[in-house]
C-alpha cells in the first residue's frame, strides 16, 4: 500500500508540469513566485516517492546492492533538492505562517534527517543508516499524506487557508511518529 500510493502521488503530481492551469487556484501565487522552485520540489519530491519505499526491499539491499546504492543516491540527491527547493516556497504557503512554519521544519527535517542516513552509512553504522532512512521516508511520505488530508480543506472552500495551515503540520507530524514506532520494533 506504502509503495502503490508513494508512486500514485508522484505520477499525480507530474500534472503540475503541463503549467498553470494544473496548479490549484490556492497554490497559483505561491507557483508563479518560484516556478523553478516548485517545478524542483514536485519532480524531486516524486522521484524520492518512487524511489524510497523500494530501498526498504530486504532481497534488494541484500542481493542487488550496487542497485540499493544507485537509488539511495538517487533517493538523496531527491530529498536534499526536493526539501532546498520547499525551504524557498513555504513561505509563500497557503494558511500563512503557520503553514510556512510547518512545511519549513517538515523540509529542515526531510533534508537532515536524509543527510545523517548518509553519514550514518559511511561510518559503516548500518543501524543507524536504517533508523535515519525510516524517518527520512516518513517525511517524504509527507507528499501522500497531505494529498490523504486535503479533501478536508476542500470541504469549506472558505476556510481553505485555515485548514491548510493545519494539514501543513499533520501531513508530517504523525508520519514521524510511526517511523519512531518503527525505528523501536526493528531496534
Amino acid at each position: 500500500m506504502i509503495a502503490i500510493s508513494a508512486l500514485g502521488v508522484a505520477a499525480a503530481s507530474l500534472r503540475y508540469l503541463a503549467g498553470i492551469d494544473m496548479v490549484p487556484p490556492p497554490l497559483r501565487l505561491n507557483f508563479l513566485d518560484h516556478p523553478l522552485m516548485f517545478w524542483t520540489h514536485i519532480v524531486c519530491g516524486g522521484v524520492a516517492l518512487a524511489v524510497g519505499p523500494w530501498q526498504f526491499l530486504q532481497g534488494l539491499r541484500r542481493r542487488a546492492r550496487r542497485v540499493h546504492k544507485a537509488l539511495g543516491g538517487l533517493y538523496v540527491a531527491a530529498c536534499v533538492s526536493g526539501g532546498l527547493a520547499a525551504l524557498i516556497i513555504a513561505p509563500g504557503s497557503s494558511g500563512g505562517l503557520t503553514s510556512a512554519i510547518g512545511f519549513s521544519v517538515l523540509a529542515c527535517l526531510w533534508i537532515s534527517s536524509t543527510l545523517a542516513a548518509v553519514l550514518a552509512v559511511l561510518r559503516g553504522d548500518v543501524a543507524s543508516h536504517g533508523r535515519w532512512m525510516r524517518v527520512s521516508f516518513s517525511l517524504t511520505f509527507a507528499g501522500v499524506t497531505l494529498r490523504l488530508l486535503l479533501p478536508l480543506a476542500l470541504i469549506d472552500v472558505t476556510r481553505f487557508s485555515e485548514v491548510y495551515a493545519a494539514i501543513a503540520w499533520l501531513c508530517w507530524v504523525p508520519n514521524l511518529f510511526v517511523a519512531e514506532a518503527l525505528n523501536r520494533r526493528f531496534a
